[in-house]
């Protein structure tokens, strides 16, 4: 069901924040080439139903794409993206906090906007803590969202799965390995930029680095002792009788002791001694072996606590010091730095991206708000555009200054006090009415802002009485705008459409509100072009108009031909009227009655500046 006025309609909207947080927006009509993004410049938002559930989300997912555009070096981020998965979803990460905690101090009122979208997220389990059993890049990059949008943010609905992500990484990764990682989160709120949001991103990726390459020291380190003339010389110690493992890893204390016990011949006990790396049972090794540093310990603790300290080893957790912890610290690391895109979660609003998309399909909601692109002016032809229309314009000026003059003029009417006695009323003073004295009314100026739509389809290059109908409905627009322009109150902008090459996502900006139309007239000289989306113009001029303070708002449109989206035109009407804008249709050599409430068709050159300027004068009047 369409909304009864257009103030809470998902374009509407999301044009007012768009103009607010100064970038453009698209809204609706989206295909495969356009989904719900950004692309430093631009954002693509989807239509919804206005009661859809998902719309704080949507406010929520422009206010974030805002601060991209606001604030990301896009050609940084993207040559990041490049390098490999986890440096992209890291700089994401750290880049999110970033530009949100900047439009947060520019406009104060996106914290709850933005928090709205979390809250949403968990209200729908959308959002929560990892466990044990995801793959080891997924909990590190599920910690660092958490925690920073928790700690950084101030987002406080996610305390509790911030403490949780903690644990389990703690659980996964050595002591080493989160200590110097939350050491690095400290710098988050110090970022200035997307360079430095993806120099943070490479030092963690560096971190994780050094730390397999430490986790694997003691392994190389063994493998070098030994007496083999290679590294594989050791891995065959297990089929050998006489015991390689007794020239092996001199670091595997807790096997050389199980070897001086008078086990060395036992082929399982030389395999055990040989190689850390895949040893069936590592609980003789835990107590004897030595870790990678001190803090080795801490990680295994907390696997305790969890109730199942081997369960938390065989999920890639590494606290110990021994040979076969080595290893497998050494397999989760690199198992992250190996990511790929299918092992890390997919970022919050990612998620909310495609929530978004979804429902907009599932409603076949395909409204288009365009945006606004500067027509181009062509200087020395628009000079002599002026002097061809500035003649008809005087004259429709002093006829609409002298109509407006009229109907404000200071008009006398009788009042029971005052210092000027009406003549011709003194005889009502014997039946007791005592109003005698002249007294006078304030007329306002006209308070009104007109936005006047051009239709330059293709079909409009079609001639009308030895001119293009384009050319006669430009100069139409322009002497109407250049008289508006001198009555005071009233104001005045002219948009063409489609856009300047066709698309009909765009729409061209002849003149703006507060221009002057003289200064303009080079953009007046626009040829046809493309189909006929008369749906997404009238919201661009709803939007617009809905954004000024005149109490009196009116749309002229000038057409010939029926729109691409006949149900869009049709509800987006009835909704302008709704809301209280007035609007009329002046069909070029077709009847426009059955679309427009105020219609009028024209057949000739003159009858369409004679029309336009008759309408003008019955809104401004």
């Amino acid at each position: 069901m369409q909304t009864k006025t257009l103030n809470r309609a998902i374009p509407i909207v999301a044009n007012a924040l768009g103009r607010k947080f100064g970038v453009n927006v698209i809204v609706g009509g989206m295909n495969a080439s356009r989904t719900a993004s950004t692309d430093g410049q631009t954002i693509w938002l989807p239509d919804l139903p206005p009661d859809s559930a998902l719309r704080e989300v949507a406010w929520g997912f422009l206010a974030h794409e805002a601060s991209h555009v606001r604030s990301t070096n896009m050609a940084v981020f993207r040559a990041a993206a490049l390098k490999s998965p986890l440096q992209k979803t890291l700089l994401n990460i750290l880049e999110d906090i970033r530009i949100e905690q900047a439009i947060r101090r520019a406009y104060p009122g996106t914290k709850k906007t933005l928090e709205t979208v979390v809250d949403w997220m968990i209200g729908n389990h959308r959002l929560c803590a990892p466990d044990l059993k995801e793959h080891p890049a997924s909990i590190l990059t599920s910690y660092l969202l958490l925690t920073l949008r928790c700690r950084v943010l101030e987002q406080t609905a996610l305390t509790a799965f911030a403490a949780q992500a903690e644990k389990v990484l703690r659980q996964t990764f050595p002591a080493s390995t989160v200590r110097r990682l939350m050491g690095m989160t400290i710098e988050v709120t110090r970022l200035k930029n997307t360079a430095e949001a993806n120099q943070l991103a490479e030092r963690i990726l560096l971190l994780l680095k050094d730390e397999k390459q430490a986790a694997e020291q003691p392994q190389n380190d063994s493998k070098g002792g030994s007496e083999g003339d290679s590294k594989d010389s050791k891995d065959d110690s297990v089929d050998d009788s006489e015991g390689g493992s007794k020239g092996g890893s001199g670091d595997d204390s807790g096997d050389d002791s199980e070897d001086s016990n008078g086990d060395s011949g036992d082929d399982s006990e030389d395999s055990k001694g040989g190689s850390g790396d895949d040893s069936g049972d590592d609980s003789e090794d835990s107590k004897g072996g030595s870790g990678d540093d001190s803090e080795g310990g801490s990680g295994g603790s907390s696997r305790d606590n969890s109730g199942d300290g081997s369960e938390d080893e065989s999920k890639g957790g590494s606290g110990g010091g021994s040979g076969n912890d080595s290893g497998k610290t050494s397999k989760t690391l690199q198992q992250v730095l190996e990511a790929g895109e299918y092992d890390l979660d997919q970022d919050l609003f990612e998620t909310a991206k495609t929530l978004l998309e979804t429902e907009s399909r599932r409603n076949g909601h395909q409204t288009m708000l365009p945006i606004g692109e500067e027509a181009s002016l062509l200087c020395s032809a628009g000079k002599r555009l002026l002097h061809d229309v500035q003649g008809e314009s005087r004259a429709l000026t002093a006829r609409l200054q002298g109509l407006v003059q009229s109907a404000r003029m200071d008009r006398p009417y009788a009042g029971h006090q005052g210092k000027k006695l009406v003549a011709h009323r003194l005889h009502r003073a014997g039946v007791g009415d005592s109003r005698l004295f002249a007294r006078k009314t304030e007329r306002t100026a006209p308070n009104t802002a007109v936005h006047l739509l051009i239709d330059l389809s293709g079909s409009m290059g079609n001639y009308l009485g030895g001119e293009s109908q384009s050319d006669i409905a430009q100069k139409s627009a322009l002497a109407l705008a250049l008289a508006l322009d001198t009555i005071q109150g009233v104001s005045v902008a002219v948009t063409a459409f489609p856009g300047f090459h066709g698309e009909d996502e765009t729409v061209s900006l002849m003149i703006r509100h507060g221009q002057r139309p003289a200064s303009r007239a080079g953009a007046f000289l626009q040829d046809a072009r493309g189909n006929t989306p008369l749906t997404q113009a009238l919201w661009y001029a709803a939007a617009d108009l809905l954004q000024r303070q005149e109490t009196k708002r009116v749309i002229l449109v000038m057409t010939d031909g029926k729109p691409d989206d006949t149900i869009g035109a049709t509800n987006i009407i009835e909704q302008c009227q709704a809301t209280g804008i007035e609007i009329a249709g002046i069909g070029i050599k077709i009847d426009v009655s059955w679309l427009f409430p105020r219609h009028i068709q024209i057949d000739s050159p003159a009858d369409l500046k004679k029309t336009l300027f008759g309408l003008a004068e019955q809104f401004l009047v």
